[in-house]
């Protein structure tokens, strides 16, 4: 990606948890030159690609179908599920509803019925028996 003038430099704490047992912690990386183009699972792979090669195990994230169909994307953005857009799905979020240099929280969805897997991965399998 360009170093371009548009482009963001973002601030995040991410929620890092290895497995269910793992009492888990919010972790702050900052990411630079993020498209405002991108969206918040480009931005998410764009974190992922710069911590694996600095040793640092990737953010574990759920996404399947990345058009805004599935859900499996949920996420807890700034204490909003799904962020900040109203009837979006987080992988339909594009960073331009961000500003530079603002610092975005990133959690999963927090419920007894949906314990964390990994990281920002929940088991959705209360909610599939309901489906």
């Amino acid at each position: 990606m360009s170093n371009d003038n548009n482009n963001m430099t973002l601030h995040l704490k991410i929620w890092r948890q290895v497995n269910r047992e793992d009492k888990g912690h919010m972790a702050d990386y900052t990411l630079e030159n993020v498209s405002p183009e991108a969206s918040f699972l480009e931005m998410l792979d764009q974190l992922n690609e710069e911590l694996i090669p600095e040793g640092v195990e990737p953010v574990a994230f759920d996404h399947d179908c990345r058009e805004g169909i599935c859900g499996m994307c949920s996420l807890m953005i700034n204490g909003q599920a799904h962020g900040p857009e109203a009837e979006t799905t987080t992988c339909q979020l594009h960073m331009r509803k961000f500003k530079n240099g603002e610092t975005i929280v990133v959690e999963p969805f927090r419920a007894r019925a949906f314990p964390v897997l990994k990281d920002l991965m929940i088991d959705r399998g209360a909610f599939d028996d309901i489906i």
